[in-house]
């Protein structure tokens, strides 16, 4: 069979269809990413869809020129062959493309699958280790500030640029109303209430934690308004609110796992890659397109009557 001339000649023919289509594909990606058209469902089901086409039409073809019965193994081999030539072809355009047409598009690719990961992971649920954390962190920047703060103070003071002096009573006032400032605001994030529980997503905790932490700033001002102590705390909490967003939880799952997001800076490997991944779905495809098409080794006959029938029928 495969020294056949109407074989190659069939197969050639569709597996040259099949290559430009895929290299029509790659090309139509390439004009969805610079216009930031986020086409990638569409074209991913109109691959399934013409693959599936092309293959189909190059078996039926082939059943009609073929002069036996055409088995499954025979009807998968068809499929196999035509896949191959897609890939062939599409290879050596995926060389070309990214050499010639698109020298930047590896990047590119890289830079919208990175888009896309991160994308996924907002919509992941935080964990209990991240949420602690989270609010370890949280607290400890609080600290920090406190400390920043009332050290700044005392340098003020001790500079002559104030004849204030910042009391002890107020600065264990201070101390005091940041303890009691975090363990509300550290226990309302802990609590994790049924009503919030769609800010716990990655992509949704951190906005959802700072407009906790002014809520509850916003809370103690009312409850310890007219303290001498109260509008430091508030220094404090702003000075945290502003600094807060680079313990982001998505951003820190987000860099230590985007490594696992395939990167190709050579153009070789990556036609390899891709030309590998299109055979296995046409080997996969083409599971289905063989049922479909292979001929039975025992075809129902078709039933036809006889005179005695006849007779029978009209005699009664």
């Amino acid at each position: 069979m495969l020294n056949d001339k109407n074989f190659w000649k069939t197969h050639l023919k569709w597996g040259v269809i099949l290559g430009l289509m895929l290299a029509a594909l790659e090309l139509l990606k390439m004009f969805a990413r610079k216009v930031d058209y986020s086409a990638g469902q569409l074209l991913d089901l109109a691959m399934i869809i013409g693959f599936i086409l092309v293959l189909h039409f190059g078996v039926k073809e082939f059943k009609e020129v073929y002069p036996e019965r055409l088995s499954f193994a025979k009807a998968f081999l068809s499929c196999i062959v035509t896949s191959v030539i897609g890939v062939v072809l599409l290879f050596g355009y995926d060389m070309l493309h990214y050499s010639v047409i698109e020298k930047d598009g590896l990047q590119q690719k890289y830079t919208t699958a990175l888009t896309k990961y991160k994308q996924n992971l907002a919509k992941d649920t935080l964990t209990n280790t991240e949420l602690k954390a989270y609010t370890e962190a949280a607290a400890t920047i609080m600290n920090d500030r406190k400390e920043s703060f009332l050290k700044g103070l005392a340098s003020a003071t001790e500079g002559g640029l104030t004849n204030d002096t910042l009391p002890q009573s107020v600065r264990e006032e201070v101390n005091s109303g940041i303890l009691i400032f975090q363990q509300f605001y550290l226990d309302k994030l802990r609590s994790k209430p049924d009503a919030d529980k769609e800010e716990y997503q990655l992509g949704n905790f951190t906005p959802y934690a700072k407009r906790v932490l002014m809520e509850t700033l916003v809370s103690y001002t009312e409850q310890n308004d007219g303290k001498p102590s109260t509008p430091y705390v508030q220094e404090i909490v702003q000075q945290t609110n502003d600094t807060i967003a680079s313990i982001d939880p998505l951003e820190k799952r987000y860099e230590e796992n985007k490594a696992r997001v395939p990167h190709y800076d050579q153009n070789g490997k990556y036609a390899g890659v891709s030309a590998m991944m299109y055979l296995l779905y046409g080997m996969f495809f083409g599971l289905f397109v063989a049922m479909f098409n292979y001929t039975s080794k025992k075809p129902i006959e078709e039933f036809v009557p006889s005179e005695n029938d006849e007779t029978e029928t009209t005699n009664p």
